[in-house]
């Protein structure tokens, strides 16, 4: 089956070919006539059920396993963090190479240091600049100007209007010691 893939619009809808025998093409016809549908709401209401099915392992500790909705989220930058984050949906040479960045910048991209809490605003500005930002990092990572990266993230964020405080660490109490001072 060839799939190929183009972008109409950015952040509205793709474009998907694949090929199909004159049998799968008739009864993708037939389900969507007798449904009253279109053709492309049969096959993602299709992709949409199987997804839902479709469960990432959670190594036996107990929680419900994730599936696709875990993961999904309208940020392209969060949904690579995320999917990258997590061994079990086998992440490529390059994602992990990515998050290997995002790691050594954490109080960039998130909150905390294991990229629980993510800084949905940090990421939108500079999830366009990853590309060169990853070539710069790793050009210079070895170099006494390895820190070019993160002064390249920080004039971003300074040029969209952020703040230092848009990569500054929050004080985050532990829910598990009492915050008070006892007198």
């Amino acid at each position: 089956m060839a799939i190929q893939r183009t972008q109409k619009k950015a952040g509205k809808s793709e474009s998907l070919t694949i090929r199909l025998d004159p049998k799968m093409r008739f009864a993708l016809e037939f389900v969507a006539r007798l449904n009253g549908q279109t053709i492309t709401k049969v096959i993602e209401r299709a992709v949409t059920e199987a997804a839902d099915r479709t469960k990432v392992d959670d190594g036996g500790n107990g929680y419900d396993a994730a599936n696709w909705r875990n993961y999904w989220d309208v940020s392209e930058g969060v949904r690579a963090i995320k999917l990258a984050k997590d061994e079990n949906t086998h992440p490529s040479f390059e994602e992990e190479e990515m998050l290997d960045f995002v790691r050594q910048h954490w109080k960039i991209f998130s909150v905390d240091q294991k990229l629980s809490y993510l800084r949905r605003e940090n990421i939108e500005i500079i999830w366009p600049l990853m590309p060169t930002l990853l070539d710069t990092w790793r050009e210079t990572k070895a170099s006494p100007d390895r820190s070019k990266a993160a002064s390249m993230m920080q004039a971003a964020l300074l040029k969209a209007g952020m703040t230092p405080k848009a990569w500054a660490v929050p004080h985050i109490p532990d829910p598990g010691l009492d915050n008070e001072i006892p007198f």
